[in-house]
């Protein structure tokens, strides 16, 4: 049952024109409401006042699904929906149904991606929340999914790191991201202080790239592995703590065993585009791109951003349709990507650039370096939402840590990735609002659910009527993320459908009421216990029982 898609078209059969059908701010002045008979005043040399008459007749006589009421309103029309039908749709064709067909397409969705060069900061952490939030939701909407981590397994920073172990070690009674930093770290410091042994760097570069275009296994290649796979799998313990799970960790370096680096530079340099100086630069300026992009050093070795354009055409070859998720500070060289894959004939990605993200000076110490990580973060959400659940007589470890949990993974979703985020502990973990008011409302639900619920007709409260409403417009929310890949806007309904839920819940009883409203408010009262624990869900967030 769609209504607003039942009125436009209606509607249009009658005046042979689209129509815009907007929810009314008021539910006392109808559900649905349209401003066409201003537009068609001119048209008819008649007053909108006259025009919406008429047009009321006529639909009226159209008996259309899921109104129960059609009126005139000052040139307006506004339309009531008829909730007990619309309650009895949602009851039998909401929970447990597939609300949305399997789509033919691929996507490969690319997210988080950090550099092993230690752990995940809070600014990885966004981009980890949205691209498996985003996965959640497309997978959910029908699309065939899968999941990359893109691994920088090469260039500076990693021969940084593998030096780094052999002058320092590891200390292996650390955390393994949280070692590879301390190393990264020192050896930063070392070569600030000794910068004559930079040339070393350039040379285990230059080696380690060799081997892999001659496709060996050698004593450096075993080192790079050692170090990536090493940081790695501490950053894979952080984003378990999350839920979050890639289906593929995809190698730079396999670029360059596999021959497509040199493929692509030589194809790019047949487009004419390519300036041979100091290095290779591929002019973009037909793109709007001034800045030249580095293809490759003097020494012959090949940058980031190569290796990035025979990802993307391998990636862009197993799938229809591509979404990277990149920090705002990436723009620049995403634009490139795609300059130099138009330039080859390719299809490009999709790109959702996220702002950063940060907490209120002194909120939190930074006790490894210059960032806060993700470790340290998860850590302090863990000890607030322990000592605001003790508050409260909740002592159950398991709630305090999905609490936590939620908290943080919901307060970072809920904001559009264009807006920068400043963290709040206070609000994240405010039980009068965000992820804990939302679980509130789950198990109030819970709670309430001792028997069975049935639809049954009779004049339904205001309360009543928001809330199914509500209910109702879910499968537009979901399809609204899906198509503009945004999960605020989940995040951002399951706040407002709360609201709703607990308004109807204080205004309209509930256990005590009569056999045939307490049938109704319960079938409600499921339908929101499922809308709401399937959208936290899709957040990847656990939905808790009891608080």
């Amino acid at each position: 049952m769609n209504i607003k898609e039942e009125l436009k078209e209606a509607i249009k059969d009658l005046i042979g024109e689209d129509v815009e059908i907007v929810k009314t701010p008021n539910i006392d002045f109808g559900d649905y409401s349209t401003n066409v008979c201003f537009k068609l005043a001119k048209k008819y040399k008649k007053s909108p006042f006259e025009i919406a008459n008429e047009l009321v007749k006529k639909l009226e006589n159209l008996k259309i699904k899921g109104i129960k009421d059609i009126k005139a309103v000052n040139g307006y029309i506004n339309f009531y929906i008829d909730y007990p039908k619309l309650l009895s749709h949602l009851y039998n064709n909401t929970i447990n149904k597939p609300l949305f067909e399997k789509k033919e397409k691929k996507i490969i969705l690319e997210h988080t991606s950090a550099n092993p060069n230690g752990p995940l900061h809070i600014g990885h952490l966004r981009n980890a929340v949205i691209g498996d939030s985003l996965k959640r939701i497309l997978e959910f909407y029908g699309y065939n999914l899968e999941t990359h981590y893109y691994v920088n397994d090469m260039g500076r920073q990693m021969a940084l790191v593998v030096y780094g172990i052999e002058k320092f070690g590891l200390d292996e009674s650390k955390k393994k991201d949280h070692a590879i930093s301390e190393v990264y770290i020192k050896i930063n410091k070392y070569l600030e202080e000794n910068k004559d042994e930079e040339k070393k760097i350039d040379e285990l570069m230059r080696r380690f790239e060799e081997a892999l275009e001659k496709n060996e296994e050698n004593e450096i290649t075993k080192k790079f592995k050692f170090a990536v796979n090493y940081a790695l799998e501490g950053i894979k313990e952080t984003l378990n703590k999350l839920d979050i799970k890639h289906d593929k960790f995809v190698y730079e370096s396999e670029y360059v065993r596999n021959g497509m680096v040199k493929e692509v530079i030589k194809k790019l340099m047949e487009t004419g585009k390519v300036i041979k100086e100091d290095a290779l630069y591929l002019d973009l300026s037909e793109f709007g791109i001034e800045k030249k992009m580095v293809l490759a050093r003097a020494n012959g070795t090949s940058l980031y951003s190569t290796r990035d354009i025979a990802y993307h055409l391998d990636k862009l070859s197993k799938c229809d349709i591509a979404i990277d998720i990149l920090g705002a500070d990436h723009k620049l060289t995403a634009e490139m990507v795609k300059g130099a894959l138009k330039l080859l004939g390719s299809d490009v990605p999709e790109v959702i650039f996220y702002e950063f993200i940060s907490l209120p000076e002194g909120s939190m110490s930074t006790r490894r370096g210059k960032f806060v990580s993700a470790d340290e973060f998860l850590e302090e959400a863990m000890r607030i939402a322990k000592e605001e659940c003790e508050k409260r007589g909740i002592d159950d470890i398991n709630v305090i840590k999905t609490l936590a949990i939620s908290a943080v993974r919901f307060y970072i979703a809920k904001f559009s990735p264009e807006k920068p985020i400043v963290f709040k502990w206070e609000d994240a973990l405010d039980f009068e609002k965000g992820a804990v008011y939302i679980q509130y409302a789950h198990a109030r639900c819970c709670k309430l659910l001792k028997e069975d619920g049935e639809v049954y007709e009779y004049e339904y409260t205001k309360e009543e009527k928001e809330l199914i409403k509500l209910l109702y417009e879910f499968r537009d929310v979901i399809e609204e993320c899906a198509k503009k890949r945004r999960v605020h806007v989940l995040a951002n309904y399951l706040i407002e459908l709360s609201k709703a839920f607990n308004r109807f819940y204080n205004n309209c009883p509930i256990l005590k009421a009569e056999e045939k409203i307490r049938k109704t408010r319960l079938a409600i009262v499921k339908i929101t216990k499922y809308v709401l624990e399937l959208g936290l869900s899709l957040l990847g967030i656990r939905a808790l029982e009891e608080i």
